[in-house]
């Protein structure tokens, strides 16, 4: 019996390997992944990401709270020093606190979470997304030229 068997732990990672390795080979520089390459990301950002929600949690419970929210990633992030370096720009902004009588509508909070993005980027939602069907191009007519 091996270790991770006796312990109830599993080192496989959980997120679908095609998955990650299209979100890898989005950079032009990169045209092949290996299947060690490929699980070390994967395995990376699953523990990043368990680490995340740990100090998120912890800040839910000094603050008595119920619900993980964006402020409490946020004040997660800057707790870390170096996690802030590099996630606290990619984090939206706090929202101002709707009305308690008067509540958005939700078409009105999506688009108010949305930051303006730098030239030569998109949204990590965008790769998500189903393509969009084009629209089939017009038959061509051959033109006789005698």
């Amino acid at each position: 019996m091996t270790e991770e068997e006796e312990n109830g732990v599993s080192i496989q990672p959980e997120f679908p390997k095609a998955r990650v390795k299209k979100i890898m080979t989005l950079d032009k520089d990169v045209q092949r992944v290996s299947s060690e390459a490929l699980f070390l990301v994967s395995r990376s950002t699953e523990l990043f990401l368990q680490f995340l929600a740990e100090k998120a949690a912890q800040v839910v419970i000094e603050k008595k709270r119920k619900t993980v929210r964006i402020e409490h990633i946020r004040m997660a992030v800057k707790r870390h020093q170096p996690t802030r370096d590099f996630l606290l720009d990619s984090l939206p902004l706090p929202s101002q606190p709707a009305e308690p009588d008067k509540p958005a509508p939700a078409a009105d909070r999506a688009k108010s979470n949305i930051a303006p993005l730098p030239p030569g980027t998109r949204r990590i939602d965008h790769f998500f997304r189903k393509p969009e069907p084009k629209a089939p191009a017009p038959p061509q007519i051959p033109i006789d030229e005698s």
